[in-house]
């Protein structure tokens, strides 16, 4: 399992309208304890946001202070359409988490808002949610990799023991390829949550020259050994 922003992102995100005052904006955040608002069209598209540094900004200097992309008309702006920051930064609820990552880091942001088709708003993503995941117990970790590895590969953990402590994954076992004890490997490092992986499978058969020349032929996802002569079935 790929964990997506969907996986995490919280569903019930407070809006306010471009005609919401900025005053109700500041006590909005306030109250509620969070440092930005998105503003949504009656249909629950997203058009902007407003955060404190908008509301300072507008309140401020707003007439000799512009930055890009703001909507700024007047120091004593009154409205959230007057401050907001268009457009607000968003992602698709089938996004990865690494990817989310990704844009928050270089844009240098704490929140992305979730948006579906037409961008109507469907939740909101922060730092903090990208990283609930890697602070699940060992035991759920675990029961992760292996469900992956039996979805994917069909290997059970009669097969290939993991052990998760600590974040760190031990893989034991064997396996009839060593190609597939790679990619055994790469599937329990992309499991949330796991931090290391101590890679201690062994393989019957070293296709590591076969798969350089594409002489196998066989499923690259098996985990049934190559036969010399012969093609899987």
């Amino acid at each position: 399992m790929q964990w997506q922003v969907d996986d995490v992102m919280t569903r019930e995100v407070i809006t306010v309208g471009v005609d919401t005052p900025v005053g109700q904006i500041a006590g909005l955040l306030d109250r509620e304890g969070i440092s930005a608002v998105p503003v949504t069209t009656p249909a629950g598209e997203v058009l902007g946001v407003v955060s404190q540094a908008d509301l300072l900004a507008g309140v401020a200097d707003g007439k000799r202070r512009k930055p890009r992309g703001k909507q700024l008309t007047s120091a004593s702006a009154a409205r959230a359409g007057d401050v907001m920051t268009t457009p607000a930064l968003s992602v698709d609820a089938g996004v990865s988490l690494r990817q989310a990552a990704r844009t928050m880091r270089s844009r240098n942001v704490r929140r992305l808002f979730v948006t579906g088709p037409q961008g109507r708003l469907l939740g909101v993503v922060s730092q903090g949610d990208l990283l609930r995941p890697y602070a699940r117990p060992d035991a759920a970790i675990r029961r992760e990799v292996e469900a992956v590895l039996r979805g994917r590969l069909w290997i059970r953990p009669e097969q290939v023991a993991v052990r998760v402590s600590e974040g760190t994954a031990t893989l034991t076992g064997a396996v009839g390829r060593r190609s597939t004890a790679g990619i055994v490997t790469r599937l329990a490092t992309a499991v949330p949550g796991v931090t290391e992986v101590v890679d201690r499978i062994g393989y019957d058969f070293d296709d590591a020259a076969l798969a350089r020349s594409k002489v196998d032929r066989t499923h690259p996802f098996s985990a049934d050994p190559f036969r010399p002569g012969g093609r899987a079935a």
